[in-house]
């Protein structure tokens, strides 16, 4: 397995413990891991962002801040995993508008890197096996399943609505329902399919998926608690 990973650190000193730390963990784990370095946001995001499967994105540089490069990254890729790197925790709230797999804080230690490192790995990995093939005028488009937050249909559009972006085509919400169930999507309204990877609460008759609040229709609301719950238990279950 060989892992493509950025650091995007202006400062000399942070980025050297954060290269030690990523031969180290490359040791222990027996992975090879292909290193690259940029020192502000504007070099980084005119490289081949395709490329990039884990990046370690300081958040305070002194071009842009991390969370609006991370933003521009997903434009382009949205199966790489994101991890910030802050001096302040309070950054990390807005970690889910990009969905970043998690944050570091300086100084930081090798125990918290390892283990956020290898749940970027992971991510990473699950992202590959979830890929989902729409059909759009004039093509095909991918996409990973794990930045799909919901899909809504309007008219006779449907809209998948992306960590970053949309994509539209014409269609059914009962297809898109039949193709995602693989997937655990949950339909929460006559309108919208709801990831549950994405559902940060509950407000009243609304979900709330991101920065999105979501209809929760009074005929729906029970099996969608339900099945929101059975969801959120067997992922406490495996971690």
């Amino acid at each position: 397995m060989n892992n493509a990973v950025v650091i995007v650190e202006d400062d000399d000193a942070a980025y050297g413990l954060i290269e030690d730390y990523v031969k180290r963990f490359s040791q222990e784990a027996g992975l090879s891991i292909s290193l690259t370095r940029f020192e502000n946001g504007f070099s980084f995001l005119s490289t081949n962002l395709d490329a990039c499967e884990i990046v370690l994105l300081d958040i305070e540089l002194p071009d842009m801040d991390g969370l609006t490069i991370a933003k521009r990254l997903r434009e382009k890729n949205k199966a790489c995993s994101i991890v910030f790197i802050t001096n302040l925790a309070k950054y990390a709230q807005y970690g889910y508008e990009v969905n970043a797999v998690s944050y570091l804080i300086k100084p930081v230690k090798y125990d918290a890197f390892s283990l956020t490192f290898r749940k970027a790995i992971n991510a990473y990995a699950a992202n590959e096996d979830c890929d989902f093939i729409i059909k759009i005028p004039g093509g095909i488009e991918k996409i990973s399943v794990n930045q799909l937050m919901f899909v809504e249909i309007l008219s006779h559009i449907v809209i998948y609505h992306l960590v970053n972006g949309t994509i539209q085509k014409t269609g059914t919400i009962a297809k898109a329902e039949k193709a995602l169930a693989p997937y655990g999507f949950l339909r929460c309204h006559n309108a919208y399919l709801i990831n549950p990877a994405f559902v940060r609460g509950i407000k009243e008759n609304n979900v709330i998926v991101g920065s999105e609040s979501i209809p929760l229709s009074r005929g729906k609301k029970q099996t969608f608690l339900a099945d929101l719950s059975s969801y959120f238990l067997k992922k406490a279950e495996i971690k």
